[in-house]
């Protein structure tokens, strides 16, 4: 390999993510001191959180209406009376949406995961109490009074669940977990956790067979399997993640019942968990379950919304956000010339060549430069990052950092060349690389943002990247580009994998 070819096999590779167990809390005093920590202390967390959460909704609907009775002459003080007598409806119509029964069931779970049941919660939640108040004596909601009940409820449902937990999760610390199974398994759930980092897991290290002595895994071996119960009451395990491929159907039934006896939470992960994703569903044909795959292409409905989606929030926010580009623009002037703006042949759908604009972050002439740094030919997989790159300018670091040199593209997406969500658009010289299997994630046009931008960016693996992508490409839906976009910035204020 040539000098230059082992300076890219460093660059391409991404950074070892710190496993969850190195990053995360371990279960704080505040827990502890009210026996919060351990299997026994799950469950009375468990209930805990439901409790805090009802409150929460019951609070919001309070301040809706509340507001609906300040800023309209309709509702007085008489129908907020009747109202308040009537909100145990909306708990009742939230916990039949199942909204209180999912962070204690589910590994990973957000207050994003929950925004279409809330969003259908609140409509019915709203006319079910304005019913009621119709056989009150101060009659129904007027139409703007209920419609501003409605929007309100749901804003402010929202915001009080993703604080509420953001609060009890920094009270309560992680939930401590092993891993059964490989080291390798361990390894690729120890990423998972640190690229999704609101499933407040932290793994205290892995079981597996006593012929694997070991494996190049940052986690501990803390024994094998039949050491579950030694090793969940010293390290107080909360949650068990099980990847042991080979695993017979008694040993993983007898896993299951010492599990649901102690109080664990637990996880299985599937053999071939690459090819299950969102849209599959899981039925049942008499006793057996089985697992249904959905073959089609997006409705073009759906594909109709989102390009109006694209339309709507691009136009938006070039008009919100002049003043910043017009500050990024002199920035990048006074700093180091002109151009302004860098522009760059990229493959759009299809692999469709167009000009994909950006602020400009380097040095002249670096595109000249990059031979230097990466050989093409030599790379092991047709994707790279460079990290500290020397091209980069002072402020191109600063823009590159919090993503603002991608806000131009936003003209792409109006142009109708990229759209807000999907993959990443590629130079076309990395996409000449891609084998049948890599051209899928051409399929539809590339996004401003996408599952990599929120999970992982730079440090995630091309092979990482594609799972992800192909996982956005065979569940594609506008509820699902939303709750991209709701999570991007986040990722751009943790600023992990940005450079």
């Amino acid at each position: 390999m040539t000098g230059n070819a082992q300076e890219t096999a460093k660059r391409e590779a991404p950074s070892p993510r710190t496993p969850a167990s190195a990053t995360q809390p371990a279960k704080s005093e505040v827990a502890r001191r009210l026996g919060l920590a351990g299997p026994s202390g799950a469950r009375r967390r468990g209930a805990l959180l439901r409790r805090l959460l009802a409150t929460g909704d019951w609070a919001a609907l309070i301040a809706a209406l509340c507001l609906a009775t300040a800023a309209t002459t309709t509702t007085d003080v008489a129908v907020l009376f009747w109202a308040v007598l009537f909100s145990p409806v909306w708990i009742l119509v939230l916990k039949l949406h199942g909204l209180y029964d999912n962070d204690h069931r589910r590994i990973r779970h957000s207050t994003l995961d929950e925004l279409p049941s809330l969003i259908s919660a609140s409509a019915l939640g709203t006319i079910a109490l304005d019913g009621l108040l119709a056989l009150s004596p101060v009659g129904p909601l007027s139409a703007g009074s209920a419609i501003l009940v409605g929007i309100a409820v749901l804003a402010a449902t929202f915001f009080a669940r993703a604080v509420l937990r953001f609060l009890w999760h920094v009270a309560t610390g992680a939930a401590i977990g092993i891993v059964i199974g490989p080291a390798a398994a361990a390894n690729v759930v120890a990423r998972r956790l640190a690229t999704h980092p609101e499933t407040r897991l932290q793994l205290a290290g892995y079981l597996s067979p006593e012929r694997e002595t070991g494996g190049e895994t940052a986690l501990p071996r803390l024994g094998s399997i039949e050491d579950i119960p030694r090793v969940a009451a010293h390290h107080e395990v909360e949650w068990v993640v099980v990847s042991e491929q080979e695993m017979s159907e008694p040993a993983a039934e007898r896993l299951i019942e010492e599990c649901k006896a102690a109080g664990l939470g637990l996880t299985f992960l599937p053999q071939h968990y690459g090819l299950l994703g969102p849209g599959i569903e899981l039925n049942r044909l008499a006793e057996l379950p089985v697992l249904d795959f959905r073959f089609s292409d997006p409705p073009r409905s759906t594909l109709a919304m989102k390009r109006a989606l694209d339309l709507v929030v691009s136009g938006t926010l070039l008009g919100l956000l002049s003043p910043l580009i017009a500050a990024a623009s002199l920035l990048t002037l006074v700093d180091s010339g002109r151009p302004v703006f860098f522009r760059q042949r990229r493959a759009g759908k299809d692999g469709v060549p167009f000009t994909m604009l950006k602020f400009r972050t380097m040095v002249a002439g670096a595109e000249e430069r990059l031979g230097e740094l990466v050989d093409l030919a030599e790379l092991k997989e047709p994707a790279f990052k460079i990290r500290d790159d020397p091209r980069v300018t002072r402020v191109g670091r600063l823009l590159r950092r919090t993503s603002f040199d991608e806000v131009p593209q936003l003209i792409n997406v109006l142009r109708g060349d990229m759209s807000l969500v999907g993959p990443r658009p590629e130079e076309e010289a990395v996409v000449a690389l891609y084998d049948e299997r890599q051209r899928a994630r051409l399929g539809i046009r590339p996004g401003l943002t996408g599952p990599m931008q929120v999970y992982g960016r730079g440090d995630l693996t091309f092979e990482e990247r594609l799972a992800m992508e192909r996982d956005y490409l065979d569940n594609l839906s506008v509820a699902g580009d939303l709750a991209i976009l709701l999570r991007t910035p986040r990722a751009i204020v943790r600023g992990d994998g940005a450079y």
